[in-house]
């Protein structure tokens, strides 16, 4: 009877209608980089340049090395200036924020990864342009994903950056949008 109740009582409350998460299609998230990439080249003020160049380079973080949460936010410049090009032309080093348990020696927890992905992602390039921005601003230390004063940006900054991309894609690449959305 108690079980029965708290069914009933959580239908009630948050009723039959569940939407989980979808992934983005590669297809899709080509053409959202492709999107940043013309905006990075339409920006018209340091503000708007520095906004697009994180954003690309913060989805493409993301999404090459699988970061979920607030990971791609400790994305580091002192560690990338110190161990990017530690890999040669094989990989290269991307360093977040913090210590993994059992590491020492770092301030920063060190992942290789290509330079291209086989979709087509060129990660090397992507983090290259926001470290030579990021140096011409005159920061290399602190956080990479940032605003122009240094500040890390926040989930709200990049989210609304992600929407209106996908709002300006749903228009003309409907089909590559999931059906319920």
């Amino acid at each position: 009877f108690w079980f029965y109740r708290f069914i009933e009582g959580a239908r009630n409350r948050m009723g039959q209608d569940w939407r989980p998460n979808k992934a983005i299609p590669v297809e899709l998230l080509l053409l959202l980089l492709e999107a940043a990439d013309l905006k990075i080249r339409e920006a018209v003020s340091p503000r708007e340049k520095n906004r697009w160049v994180v954003f690309h380079t913060y989805v493409v973080i993301c999404y090459t090395i699988s970061l979920r949460g607030c990971e791609g936010f400790l994305l580091d410049l002192a560690g990338l200036n110190q161990k990017f090009l530690a890999g040669g032309d094989k990989y290269i080093v991307i360093a977040l924020l913090g210590k993994i348990k059992g590491e020492s020696g770092d301030r920063a927890h060190l992942l290789p990864c290509v330079p291209v992905t086989s979709s087509g992602i060129e990660v090397k390039a992507s983090l290259s342009r926001l470290m030579e921005l990021k140096r011409n601003q005159g920061y290399t230390d602190g956080p990479a994903i940032s605003d122009l004063n240094g500040r890390a940006l926040s989930h709200r900054a990049l989210n609304n950056s992600l929407l209106e991309v996908l709002e300006d894609l749903f228009d003309s690449h409907r089909e590559l949008f999931p059906a319920s959305i």
